[in-house]
């Protein structure tokens, strides 16, 4: 408080020192026209008053000075003033601790996030590395998908195959492909790609009946036993009918993808002793059929 009113009183010293100088050179310059010593004593005596009083004023504050800042007496001030400039450089040093140790916090906190993230995102791939998401494979016997991932979930009508005496389920085999959307322990959830008409089936099978899809190093299909529903005609002749198809698959043209489903051996063709089988060509597309026989070069 009394530095406060210290500085006012110095304005105001000022403010009236200013004041006496005008109106005494005012009382010199109009001398003439007041003539009355009344009148100039007046002007020369009230300013220089102000002055007094203001320079008094200012004069006990600022030897109270010391009661603002509790010191016991001025020769004390100097004591209080270190102690209190002491006290707020260690507020701002605090203050800057504390700042600095929070900005220390968040990094580390922003990089036990990040290490986090990287190791969730490990852990995400491996995972889909497990499970071969997004890879299209196929099955190795025939199954009917589920609902959920487990053996006594709810299985899907298959509309179109079931009838009154009947009901059949939507299933995939071995010549079906399908592309692993899901994953939960050893469950994987399919959707079929291949063959066209059974696209719309979806659902959950053991990992233990999917099976991997063989390729050549430039990218053509290796077509294998498993890939094939074998019949009483068919199943003497296994190894070169296998070797004709993938000699099919890679020189036939329109031919690289092959229904598996459909191999099956010509009724009205070939000889008992030279018969002619025949598979579906391309059933994604304009399918055709090729036939030949085992005994092809």
């Amino acid at each position: 408080m009394y530095q406060a009113w210290f500085y006012v009183g110095i304005s105001a010293m000022a403010a009236s020192t200013l004041w006496s100088v005008a109106e005494l050179l005012s009382a010199r310059r109009n001398a003439r026209i007041l003539r009355t010593v009344r009148s100039l004593g007046t002007m020369i005596y009230l300013s220089p008053a102000a002055v007094l009083l203001s320079g008094g004023a200012s004069a006990f504050c600022y030897l109270n000075i010391y009661r603002d800042y509790g010191a016991a007496s001025r020769a004390d001030l100097p004591r209080v003033m270190k102690e209190l400039a002491d006290a707020e450089q260690a507020r701002k040093d605090a203050a800057a601790n504390a700042e600095r140790e929070a900005a220390e916090k968040e990094a580390a906190e922003r990089a036990r996030l990040l290490a986090e993230a990287d190791r969730q995102h490990e852990l995400r791939l491996a995972e889909e590395k497990r499970c071969g998401l997004g890879t299209v494979r196929s099955a190795v016997v025939l199954y009917e998908v589920r609902a959920e991932p487990k053996e006594g979930a709810e299985r899907f009508v298959n509309e179109k195959a079931s009838n009154s005496r009947k009901t059949h389920y939507r299933s995939i085999d071995s010549s079906t492909m399908v592309r692993i959307v899901g994953c939960k322990n050893e469950w994987r959830e399919v959707q079929v790609t291949s063959p066209p008409w059974l696209t719309d089936t979806m659902g959950w099978v053991p990992a233990s009946i999917i099976r991997e899809i063989q390729y050549t190093p430039d990218g053509k299909r290796v077509y294998v036993e498993a890939d094939f529903s074998w019949e009483w005609d068919t199943l003497d002749y296994k190894d070169t009918l296998l070797s004709a198809m993938n000699k099919i698959s890679r020189e036939t043209p329109g031919c690289s993808e092959l229904d598996t489903a459909s191999l099956a051996r010509s009724p009205t063709r070939g000889t008992p002793a030279d018969p002619v089988f025949f598979i579906t060509c391309d059933p994604n597309g304009r399918a055709m059929n090729v036939w030949f026989k085992p005994t092809d070069g």
